[in-house]
């Protein structure tokens, strides 16, 4: 087996549908997807029998990074490809990013393009440097690297569409599932550093992103967001940037 995708389904039915309808019409056969279904109730899939489909069923929701990495140990491709099940693949050049790992083995892990469905256009803040108190001060708009129409080497790329070799998934022991969502992408992404290894935005790979079509809470999604936020800057970060960032906050949501 080439090719393991690797989606975590939340409240996602339609859009995992017309996610699924897009991997069946690619080209490329050699793969097999694993659902990891973060419901309590139990996934059913009456249709594309022609796909290789395994369902995990957590029965309750886990995070992404915990349930991606009860996927990937089901998984029997050489690649890992995860994929947010509110996308739709735009392109069909699986090849062409399997090449770049062979061709390249000092690329670690491979982000597309990410089109978002609203506005048509790169999605922002889908790659870039690493996270710091100034970049998120500024909004992280310097460079705009999602922006690019070459790849280009990044600090980070998003979890919602992208590529690593199993290995050196298993090297790093997957996502640290402390990030329960959000935030858990960069911290692979830095990790994968110590494999003296390089992140890749490939903007020749598109994908549509309906753009977190799981949450309809969206005080529960700012929760789990700063959660993550704040835990990335005490692993990653001195103290004087964790009370800047911590003070910013402070002062924004007054």
């Amino acid at each position: 087996m080439k090719l393991s995708i690797i989606l975590v389904n939340f409240k996602n039915p339609l859009f995992l549908k017309k996610c699924l309808e897009s991997i069946n019409k690619n080209s490329f056969k050699n793969l097999e997807i694993i659902i990891v279904n973060n419901e309590e109730d139990q996934l059913k899939l009456k249709a594309f029998s022609q796909l290789k489909i395994t369902i995990i069923e957590n029965k309750k929701n886990l995070g992404f990074g915990k349930a991606c990495n009860i996927g990937t140990k089901k998984a029997q491709g050489k690649y890992l490809f995860f994929l947010n099940p509110d996308t739709e693949l735009l392109t069909e050049n699986f090849s062409s990013i399997l090449k770049e790992f062979e061709k390249n083995p000092e690329i670690g892990i491979i982000g597309t393009q990410i089109i978002e469905k609203n506005k048509n256009q790169p999605q922002p803040w889908t790659c870039g440097k690493k996270t710091s108190f100034l970049r998120i001060l500024f909004k992280n708009s310097i460079n705009k690297p999602w922006n690019k129409k070459i790849p280009t080497s990044v600090d980070w790329v998003s979890g919602t569409s992208f590529f690593i070799k199993k290995t050196d998934f298993q090297k790093l022991k997957g996502f640290d599932e402390k990030f329960f969502m959000y935030f858990e992408d960069q911290d692979l992404c830095l990790r994968i550093k110590n494999l003296n290894k390089r992140c890749l935005f490939y903007p020749y790979f598109s994908v549509l992103h309906h753009n977190g079509k799981s949450w309809s809470n969206d005080k529960e999604k700012k929760k789990h967001y700063y959660q993550s936020q704040d835990y990335f800057f005490k692993k990653h970060f001195n103290r004087l940037s964790c009370f800047l960032l911590s003070f910013t906050k402070k002062i924004l949501n007054k």
